[in-house]
């Protein structure tokens, strides 16, 4: 591992921030994430804390996993791990032939190439083979070679069975020491060609950004815990979309909550990463939510619990706050959705799915078969619990019908 600061980079930079971004996102100590990527913690934080950079991409890669990164930010991890390391390895110390030692071949050393010659090198590496040079038997000057008078060459020398020093030119290999570099830049243009296609169709990637500030550089990381007008532009089109939330700019667990649910509605996987598809469905316009009030959706359940009216609305209160589109992710990776916020599995158990959920028509239909299997709220225990509470510190509890009771509570 090399130091990314000693290394110099303009990609490092992004480099930790993305592996920062991630890290935020997943919510986790370094020491959960080693025990899930199987990458030592103390190796992690350096990475993240920009102190280095591993001479591999599978740790980088184990890492991104285990933050839950997607395909696309993994694709883009590796571009600037490779760029990190291309410069690292063209800035590391090179080693010189001592002073007066002589060749294999007896030419005299050719010096050290600058740094602007190695980037002339690579820009002709369509036309001359790369870290191959060609001399003349009476001239040390350079000239191109096509790859068939390479092989006809060879060839010719193999079969007359003549030493390799009266072929009329000889190739010899320089600067080996470039290679790796070459091989880096390579992987770079590779990368980044195949991200073009994949993500974007063959269309550059920021190719209508001027009026979609999400879809331009700047706002390429939008994850919990920013702070910034990238947010704030998130936020107004998901408000746009029909989902009530406070345009404050500040990315925090209503904000994500509310990307899950877009998600959803958009058919795209609901897993809460701002990424390119959840974007550019904000910017077409097509979701529209038409939510049901707070008011509408607690008459609605008074009329279909008519056993328990007024504790069954007081437990949809407090489950969702009276909101058709809420939905809590669990610590096992399941969510809950809808007005009485119906697990996953219980979904699966009633024949629903996450999208009918979210139709407080079907979730509160749903909540009541629900009750009907006990005739009570044990499906929602800490809910049963709070609206008990409540109602033994007002004197009152609620009976059936939602007819007052004596509390038993003195």
């Amino acid at each position: 591992m090399s130091e990314l600061r000693a290394a110099g980079s303009p990609y490092a930079r992004e480099f930790t921030d993305l592996l920062q971004t991630l890290k935020s996102r997943a919510d986790c100590s370094y020491e959960a994430l080693a025990r899930r990527s199987g990458v030592s913690g103390s190796a992690l934080q350096r990475y993240c804390s920009g102190v280095g950079v591993p001479n591999d991409f599978d740790p980088i890669a184990r890492f991104g996993k285990a933050c839950g990164a997607d395909p696309r930010e993994l694709l883009e991890l590796h571009r600037l791990w490779v760029l990190v390391d291309a410069s690292r390895r063209r800035g590391a110390p090179r080693a010189e032939p001592a002073p007066g030692t002589p060749s294999a071949a007896g030419p005299t050393p050719i010096p050290a190439q600058t740094s602007a010659t190695a980037d002339t090198e690579l820009a002709e590496m369509s036309v001359t083979l790369p870290g191959i040079e060609v001399e003349s038997a009476g001239s040390a000057v350079n000239s191109p070679v096509s790859a068939a008078e390479l092989a006809t060459s060879t060839a010719s020398s193999v079969a007359l069975g003549s030493e390799p020093a009266r072929v009329p030119f000889r190739l010899r290999l320089r600067h080996l020491r470039r290679w790796p570099v070459l091989v880096g830049c390579l992987l770079v243009v590779g990368a980044t060609v195949a991200g073009t296609v994949l993500l974007t169709g063959g269309r550059p990637a920021d190719a209508d950004s001027p009026n979609r500030p999400l879809l331009s550089a700047k706002c390429r990381f939008v994850a919990m815990g920013h702070q910034d007008t990238c947010v704030r532009e998130l936020q107004l089109l998901l408000k746009q979309a029909g989902l009530d939330l406070d345009v404050d700019g500040a990315f925090g667990p209503f904000t994500q909550m509310r990307v899950v649910v877009f998600q959803l509605l958009a058919g795209l996987e609901p897993n809460g990463v701002v990424d390119d598809g959840t974007k550019r469905a904000l910017y077409s316009g097509r979701v529209k939510a038409h939510p049901w009030s707070p008011e509408r959706v607690d008459r609605r359940v008074r009329e279909v619990f008519t056993e328990d009216a007024d504790r069954a609305g007081g437990i949809a209160k407090c489950a969702s706050n009276l909101d058709p589109l809420y939905s809590l992710g669990n610590t096992n990776g399941t969510r809950n959705w809808g007005v009485f916020q119906l697990y996953d599995g219980t979904l699966r158990e009633l024949g629903g799915t996450p999208r009918k959920a979210l139709d407080p028509e079907w979730n509160i239909q749903a909540a009541h078969r629900l009750w009907a299997r006990t005739h009570d709220f044990r499906a929602w225990p800490s809910c049963d619990k709070a609206y008990q509470a409540g109602a033994s510190k007002s004197g009152t509890s609620k009976g059936p019908k939602g007819k007052p009771e004596p509390s038993a509570t003195p």
